[in-house]
């Protein structure tokens, strides 16, 4: 029952949403919108990102940076299971922006964990473990289960199968404290994929089968399509053609709801391979021409091209923060010297009243007004400069005027203050200071 009300009250807001595209909506009503989106993320892709589009329409006009970072988020989520990655890592990095503004740790992590899987299926191993490694030191307990499992399914993928077991096993371990027993289908099926590379077929298959069953059960497509896969494939090795061919069959009937284009070229190409061996000319044309036009669409040179654009701005925009990082390491360390010495300085003159009291010998009371003197006045110039560079625009020339005007202020100020200075300390032990001057 309160699904089928809060299924009600999504429509409702989905009605609005529509008949008043250029209207307003209020928080609740944008969020819900990415509920939707998030919901339909691993089963229908079109609806799910309709919805995450409305919700960031509405939440950019409604000043909600939040819900604009989850329906970010959600397209970047949605454009990876399409495979177009250069849209895909587009779209996380500026839900990334978004939430390090907000300086939002937790969808930090998941932007962190998105970009891992985005560069796992695009073929770059060192930056999806980099982004694993930067999602892992941040993340909480709640997405540990996530990130191990990319961790383990990255390097399953790049054939370093020991290591994949190691963070496949802390997975499972972690989803079995979280919720009692296995519960993420995704872990079991990447086992499979390891065991499968071991030639381990049975073991493979009881792995893909609890996959299967645990995908299937909670709706997700995406997953569910890796395990056809993988089933498909084990048959194929096995001589099993009309299994292998069921299997890849019911992989790429998915894909018609959610085109994980990914998982829709091994299908289309597994089957190709199959009906080779089944001699059947006709069909592996077909699929051969749909393994192609798949290729295409994930791997053409134009968005080969976009993507190495967007991750040459991330590492240029990454540089740029750290740059900046270090600049403020740098001033607060610079500001708190000069708050240090601006503090000494009237600590200095101060001591030398007090020592007004006790007799000293006059060059001593010389040097001392001298050095608080040239403190203070070297201090001013400190302060000035920056100021001054600003003014000029660093042109020499003014520059020069610049300082020659200060100099001119300074000295004949510093030579009153200095004359000042010994008067007021001397007069009471040696008036012959005083006359020297």
């Amino acid at each position: 029952m309160q699904r089928v009300s809060l299924y009600i009250l999504l429509s409702f807001c989905l009605l609005k949403a529509k008949g008043q595209f250029s209207g307003e909506m209020d928080t609740t009503g944008i969020r819900n919108l990415n509920v939707l989106a998030s919901q339909y993320l691993f089963s229908n892709t079109d609806s799910s990102i309709r919805y995450a589009q409305q919700a960031s329409f509405f939440a950019r006009k409604a000043n909600d940076k939040r819900s604009e970072g989850e329906a970010f988020y959600l397209l970047g989520g949605n454009y990876w299971i399409m495979g177009d990655y250069p849209k895909a890592l587009a779209s996380i990095l500026q839900s990334l922006q978004i939430f390090e503004s907000l300086g939002y740790k937790e969808n930090i992590a998941d932007d962190y964990r998105a970009m891992a899987s985005i560069y796992r299926d695009q073929g770059d191993l060192n930056n999806a473990l980099l982004y694993a490694g930067k999602c892992k030191s941040i993340a909480g307990k709640s997405i540990l289960v996530d990130i191990y499992t990319i961790l383990g399914s990255i390097y399953e993928k790049f054939d370093h199968l020991d290591s994949a077991i190691i963070y496949l096993n802390l997975a499972n371990g972690r989803d079995i404290i979280d919720h009692g027993k296995s519960n993420y289908g995704y872990i079991s099926l990447v086992f499979g994929n390891v065991y499968y590379k071991k030639l381990n077929f049975p073991l493979a298959i009881s792995y893909y089968r609890k996959g299967i069953d645990l995908t299937l059960a909670q709706r997700v497509y995406k997953d569910l399509m890796e395990g056809y896969i993988g089933m498909a494939r084990i048959y194929k090795d096995m001589s099993q053609t009309d299994s292998s061919i069921k299997y890849a069959w019911k992989a790429l009937s998915i894909g018609r709801s959610t085109p994980f284009l990914l998982s829709m070229l091994d299908a289309s190409s597994l089957l190709s391979q199959t009906y080779r061996l089944g001699h059947t000319p006709d069909s592996v044309i077909k699929y051969m021409d749909l393994t192609l036009s798949l290729k295409d669409s994930l791997y053409n040179q134009q968005k080969a091209r976009d993507f190495q654009n967007l991750v040459f701005k991330e590492r240029l925009r990454e540089q740029e923060m750290e740059e900046a990082k270090t600049r403020a390491e740098e001033e607060r360390k610079e500001n708190i010297q000069m708050v240090g010495i601006a503090a000494f300085i009237p600590v200095f003159f101060i001591v030398l009243l007090i020592l007004n009291r006790r007799k000293l010998n006059p060059r001593v009371i010389d040097f001392m007004v001298l050095t608080g003197l040239l403190l203070f006045f070297e201090f001013v110039t400190l302060l000035i400069h920056p100021q001054l560079e600003l003014w000029t625009h660093h042109t020499p020339i003014l520059m020069l005027l610049g300082l020659v005007a200060i100099a001119a202020i300074l000295v004949p100020t510093h030579h009153r203050l200095e004359r000042w200075l010994i008067k007021a300390l001397a007069k009471s032990h040696k008036p012959a200071i005083v006359n020297e001057l």
